[in-house]
């Protein structure tokens, strides 16, 4: 009887973790990506590569997305659909250079050998299910059958993002109840909240699936034309960059208003002001451009590979700082055993793989987002905005003066949040479940030169923390 009862419980314990398991790989079978580019090793979770038609007939859009399960507990972790900027940079750059499972080998030396990654120890995959899409069309290895899909605006990438996420979920059902989050940074701000209304708007009138749709966050995004443009001056003035006279001087001439101002003194005084930042990466004013090591100089042996690149090949496309950044992923990326690998289409359909696509014409036709976040927060919806704190493309002041538009009230003051007994930035709590942090030493796109920082944000509030 006891030896019964034993053989039932292991019974049982053994079809829970085939469930498990078939919970895990419901996926299409076909759709597995068993080798990573570039990457010897093995891989710590699931990936899922292919495409998603979205369009009419004669306007078809095949989009390509990569999915890699969390490498804590894909069951449970949350999935988070996580949408590049740009706009029409690859979701494969924010795989190899944000906040995917891999980092590119330091390749300077070496510019013909093989493109190597090695693990980022601080991937968002340790703790959330990813989906990652090439988007709008024309991104990476997505494509359209008409050219004319390529002439594109804000409106028509969310439509193809919402719809690419319906039906990756019909493929991909067993991650329907997961608590469901959509992260973005820089343009992908302009998306976010827009595709986070629709998701709503489809779950409250009962269109098509249900999403567990939790919340979403915003890494120095764009949220307002006019907050975007607004705030390079009084953000320079705060990093020391210009005198007391010199803001003094713009701030009376132009009243506070250094977008779009035609007052002559503000013209001239802005032009004086141009002068000083000239020489200053605005994506992060303390780096290189493209480089995520702090200091003005560049090793020697960067130099040298990028005129030992142009020796080779004739000339340099993008400018010396840049040409590893933009060039390595390409040339990782734009090869037949990728795409073989990575199951997508030839350069002869799909066109050349490129991190940001030139191809795509692109026309910003959404100004301001502020109705979209109002809504969304007043339903109680999650909300993490954070910000380098080294960025003058969309300095974090900005975010910070904008969100207090928004008239909610301050739960926890501004304060310091830790990783470790260090400071890790600056934190605001406020009522409607939103979050605003700084992080300490960020740029434009924090995750690359803060990764364990942004990790341990990022988990934080998925796991539930109201603050940091």
């Amino acid at each position: 009887m006891v030896l019964n009862f034993f053989c039932i419980i292991f019974k049982l314990g053994v079809w829970f973790v085939l469930l498990i398991d078939l919970k895990i790989n419901g996926a299409p079978i076909e759709a597995e990506v068993k080798q990573f580019p570039g990457f010897q090793g093995d891989l710590l979770s699931k990936h899922y590569a292919g495409y998603i038609t979205v369009g009419a007939e004669s306007h078809k859009r095949h989009m390509h997305y990569h999915f890699i399960t969390s490498e804590r507990n894909p069951t449970r972790d949350p999935l988070t659909y996580y949408v590049n900027g740009g706009p029409g940079c690859s979701a494969y750059s924010a795989i190899v250079h944000l906040i995917g499972p891999f980092k590119i080998e330091d390749t300077v030396h070496r510019v013909k050998d093989p493109i190597r990654l090695r693990r980022n120890p601080y991937t968002w995959t340790k703790v959330s299910n990813v989906l990652f899409v090439d988007s709008p069309v024309g991104a990476g290895y997505s494509y359209a059958d008409n050219e004319e899909d390529y002439v594109l605006n804000d409106s028509a990438t969310i439509a193809d993002l919402y719809d690419v996420l319906m039906k990756w979920f019909e493929e991909y059902p067993e991650f329907i109840s997961n608590p469901f989050y959509i992260a973005g940074s820089s343009y992908s701000g302009m998306y976010v909240p827009v595709l986070a209304q629709q998701i709503v708007n489809g779950n409250e009138g009962n269109h098509g699936i249900y999403i567990n749709f939790k919340g979403y966050s915003l890494a120095n995004a764009a949220v307002d034309i006019y907050y975007d443009n607004n705030y390079v001056v009084p953000f320079a003035y705060k990093m020391g960059f210009i005198s007391d006279e010199q803001y003094n001087d713009l701030a009376k001439s132009c009243g506070g208003v250094y977008w779009n101002n035609e007052d002559p003194d503000c013209i001239k005084n802005l032009d004086v002001f141009k002068g000083f930042i000239k020489g200053i990466y605005a994506y992060h004013v303390l780096f290189l451009p493209c480089h995520l090591n702090i200091g003005l100089t560049m090793e020697d042996a960067e130099y040298e590979s990028a005129e030992i690149f142009q020796s080779l090949y004739g000339g340099l496309e993008f400018d010396v700082y840049c040409h590893d950044y933009e060039v390595t992923p390409r040339r990782l990326f734009d090869t037949k055993i990728a795409r073989e690998l990575l199951h997508a289409k030839p350069v002869e359909i799909a066109g050349t793989f490129e991190r940001c696509s030139k191809r795509i014409k692109y026309t910003r036709d959404i100004f301001t987002l502020t109705p979209y976040h109002l809504n969304l927060t007043s339903k109680g919806y999650r909300t993490f905005f954070y910000s380098g704190d080294h960025d003058m493309k969309i300095p974090y002041i900005s975010t910070l003066d904008w969100i207090k538009t928004l008239n909610y009230t301050e739960i926890e003051k501004w304060h310091p949040w830790f990783v470790g007994d260090q400071i890790a930035g600056y934190a605001v709590r406020y009522t409607n479940n939103l979050l605003f942090a700084t992080l300490r030493g960020g740029g434009h796109t924090p995750f690359e030169n803060m990764p364990r920082e942004t990790l341990e944000a990022y988990q934080r509030w998925i796991d539930g923390a109201d603050s940091l």
